[in-house]
């Protein structure tokens, strides 16, 4: 599977240009000094508009940049969705030891759709821990978000008070019913259960968020033309302390939509290009980006490519790594 978005420019940008345009041609001919002023300013801003780096707009850039050079930048909290009702409802997930460790994502998928509900997003997130032997161990979590908005008849019916937070228990808890039937190991959990990326007292800088204890987090997403298995099988073989790897599916049947993410804890200041190829650092903006990464978080991922559902069954997923590595030792 490969990861094509469009980089066509929004409609707020594409608006802007027109109305430049416009104010640009009623000044034709443009031949005095204003009139060649305002076609040049109209250029101007009709560049930077257009303009990208890096594969996001010159204007995201500068207002992420602005942002951290704001006074207690430091502090600076990731931003919150919106006020619709949002609720998601986690799974830990592991493997038995002598079955094939690779995620059911189809499986998964199809709890976008099931029972009259509608799931926001559907993800899939592993954390990678590796100690000073280079023995790395993993832990799996499956979040299911539902939207209040997009399940209001569904949630009438079942009860006057709109239950959002039992329906998305119950979705929960039958996955892993469905889940457990197929072998695994899948148990409900809280958001406190899993750990955090971000600690208290660090402080963003361009090019990462800085812990207290000198580690650098980092937060990636995928480019545009990326072949996804590939991606990631480099993504979870880079050495590096901490490894965060996130698959978000949205949309159902042949309209599912993947978005894929990835975070690097690191001892030093991570390389500004970043760490590998395909993957664009969430510059000026890794403090939201990696509360946007953890199981809990309902919101939705940046660069959703459109993929359908037959895109899945190629990917591998292990859920846990230390039990593999054991049994290929032992086989070995």
């Amino acid at each position: 599977m490969s990861t094509h978005r469009s980089s066509s420019p929004g409609t707020g940008r594409i608006t802007l240009v027109l109305f430049v345009a416009v104010a640009a041609a009623t000044a034709y001919p443009w031949q005095t000094a204003r009139e060649r002023w305002v076609l040049g300013i109209g250029l101007a801003v009709v560049a930077v508009a257009l303009a990208r780096r890096r594969g996001l707009p010159v204007t995201t850039l500068l207002r992420r940049w602005a942002t951290i050079k704001r006074p207690k930048r430091g502090v600076r909290r990731a931003r919150r969705p919106g006020t619709e009702a949002r609720v998601t409802a986690l799974l830990a997930v592991a493997a038995p030891a002598e079955d094939p460790d690779l995620l059911p994502l189809p499986l998964i998928a199809g709890y976008l759709d099931r029972y009259g509900l509608h799931a926001d997003a559907i993800r899939v997130t592993s954390r990678d821990v590796g100690d000073h032997a280079g023995t790395r161990e993993r832990a799996t979590w499956i979040g299911l978000t539902f939207s209040a908005v997009d399940n209001l008849a569904a949630l009438q019916a079942r009860s006057p008070e709109i239950p959002l937070h039992q329906t998305a228990a119950v979705a929960a808890r039958r996955l892993a019913d469905h889940l457990r039937e197929a072998g695994w190991v899948a148990t409900p959990v809280e958001p406190d259960d899993i750990p955090r990326l971000d600690a208290a007292g660090s402080r963003e800088t361009w090019h990462a968020v800085v812990q207290e204890n000198g580690d650098h987090l980092a937060a990636y997403r995928v480019t545009s033309g990326q072949d996804v298995s590939d991606l990631l099988s480099k993504v979870w073989a880079y050495p590096t302390p901490e490894t965060w790897t996130v698959l978000e599916i949205s949309g159902s049947g042949d309209e599912q939509t993947l978005a894929l993410a990835t975070a690097f804890r690191t001892g030093a200041p991570p390389s500004p290009g970043g760490p590998l190829s395909g993957l664009g650092p969430q510059v000026g903006n890794h403090r939201a980006s990696l509360a946007a990464l953890h199981p809990s978080s309902g919101q939705r991922l940046d660069g959703h490519a459109a993929a359908g559902a037959q895109w899945l069954s190629p990917l591998r997923w292990p859920s846990t790594t230390a039990q593999r590595l054991a049994a290929d030792a032992a086989a070995s």
